[in-house]
């Protein structure tokens, strides 16, 4: 992203949230959280809401949200920033870079297999708890995952998962079935 896209879109942005990512100390995190936010812009622009303006986001723990609205999450890890867009109720995305997991993670966090697919389980785990608001990274062992939902605090999440080359898993989450998905590479 250049630098002068990079203060554009923080410019718009509500001047707490402005203080906040000026705060963070890592660059490369401050340039992830605004295009994640771009990102978002430009999947309200996609659907058809031309008077999305980054300037009506509320925050809640930190967390962008806009009330009455399209619900949406924003994951981010390394290089794939990516933001899920629904109109049918809350979502969850998270995305992780591929790599290894040592057998006591897998374990500690029940993701089954310390390969790949211990990194797609645990992306799937992460949405789900994006979409029940928890932040609390415990609460993850207590989700149960099956080929194609989740049960967390008896409640049933479908969730759907990609593997985005050459290095990422993403998975998104919803309490309502996950009928369509489109996939969209953006560059900024």
């Amino acid at each position: 992203m250049h630098p002068t896209a990079f203060l554009d879109t923080l410019s718009q942005l509500p001047v707490k949230k402005r203080r906040r990512i000026r705060k963070i100390r890592d660059n490369q995190s401050q340039l992830q959280s605004i295009i994640g936010l771009k990102l978002l812009q430009h999947g309200f622009m996609m659907l058809g809401y031309r008077n999305f303006h980054l300037q009506k986001l509320k925050f809640r723990n930190n967390k962008p949200h806009i009330p009455n609205q399209l619900h949406f999450s924003i994951s981010h890890s390394a290089q794939c920033i990516c933001c899920s867009i629904s109109k049918n109720g809350e979502v969850g995305i998270d995305t992780e870079k591929t790599r290894p997991l040592s057998a006591s993670l897998v374990e500690k966090y029940q993701l089954d297999q310390p390969d790949a697919s211990a990194i797609k389980n645990w992306t799937r785990k992460e949405a789900v708890l994006k979409v029940d608001n928890t932040n609390k990274l415990h609460a993850i062992n207590n989700i149960e995952l099956t080929l194609s939902d989740a049960i967390f605090n008896n409640t049933r999440y479908y969730t759907k998962s990609f593997f985005v080359r050459p290095h990422f898993y993403l998975s998104v989450a919803s309490k309502q079935a996950i009928t369509k998905t489109v996939l969209k590479r953006v560059y900024f």
